[in-house]
């Protein structure tokens, strides 16, 4: 399924970190950029203050889902302090965050981030200092050069590597895996939910102590917290795609239209993220 990267940040003057965490989020609405990084992968670069007379830059990534991607972000912040008029040393700038949605069912190997850092460590390995994530060359040539290979604006596809329908046969998926998308919602506060059936098995025992199969029980959940499970987002999207243009009824007797694919992008719940 296609997974295009969102730019989160595109500055070639820079931002201090620690401000654009606490920032509202120019991407995703009624969010600060520190919660739009939940369940995200992303690919970032960063220049530490002391540095700020030189042309190095640090890329990096973050492959996990759940808060991985804020952990790392802020991982800099508590290294290299907040920027102030005393110790102009002190700080750390970002300048580029491009993120797409965390999705289990894409090995790391094939993830997004992984390509897009493996090809900017080879393309700029003349110019590495002091390891081949930190790069001595100007900010504006590694957009360029983003650009220019289309990783930066026009997306890709990750590779789905890990499949369960012969395991969903055998009643052998994997904990959590989504079985099908039934319906989708919109609450009294417009966000969209969908009606999740999985896969799981479990059981239950009679007064006998007679084992018997029991499958688990549909949950209501919103887009963020779906494709945090196994197949959730291929499944979902494909959902969303064939009923996109649909109407919806709320809860309040409205009629709302969903136009294309439309994505909601709330807070993941405590409950999915402790999932793993």
């Amino acid at each position: 399924m296609s997974n295009k990267f969102q730019v989160l940040l595109r500055s070639e003057k820079g931002v201090e970190l620690d401000t654009w965490l606490r920032q509202k989020s120019q991407v995703f609405k009624n969010q600060s950029n520190m919660e739009s990084l939940d369940n995200m992968r992303i690919f970032y670069i960063v220049k530490a203050a002391f540095e700020e007379d030189t042309n190095v830059y640090k890329i990096g990534i973050s492959e996990r889902g759940g808060h991985s991607a804020k952990g790392r972000l802020f991982d800099y912040v508590y290294s290299y302090g907040i920027a102030d008029k005393k110790n102009p040393c002190k700080g750390v700038k970002i300048y580029l965050v491009l993120a797409n949605h965390f999705n289990p069912d894409v090995e790391v190997a094939n993830s997004y981030v992984r390509k897009l850092e493996t090809l900017v460590k080879a393309k700029f390995k003349e110019v590495r200092d002091r390891g081949a994530e930190r790069l001595d060359i100007s900010i504006g040539k590694l957009f360029d050069y983003l650009e220019e290979t289309n990783q930066l604006f026009e997306g890709d596809t990750e590779i789905i590597t890990r499949k369960t329908p012969r395991l969903l046969e055998k009643g052998q998926a994997a904990r959590d895996a989504v079985k099908s998308i039934i319906d989708e919602k919109i609450d009294r506060r417009g966000i969209v939910k969908y009606t999740v059936e999985f896969s799981d098995i479990a059981f239950k025992y009679d007064g006998n102590e007679n084992q018997k199969q029991s499958e688990r029980p549909n949950e209501i959940l919103t887009y963020n917290e779906i494709v945090q499970l196994p197949r959730g987002k291929q499944l979902l999207d494909a959902f969303i795609e064939k009923n996109k243009n649909k109407t919806t009824t709320t809860k309040s007797g409205s009629k709302v239209t969903t136009l294309g694919n439309a994505i909601n992008t709330d807070t993941v719940s405590s409950r999915t993220r402790n999932r793993g």
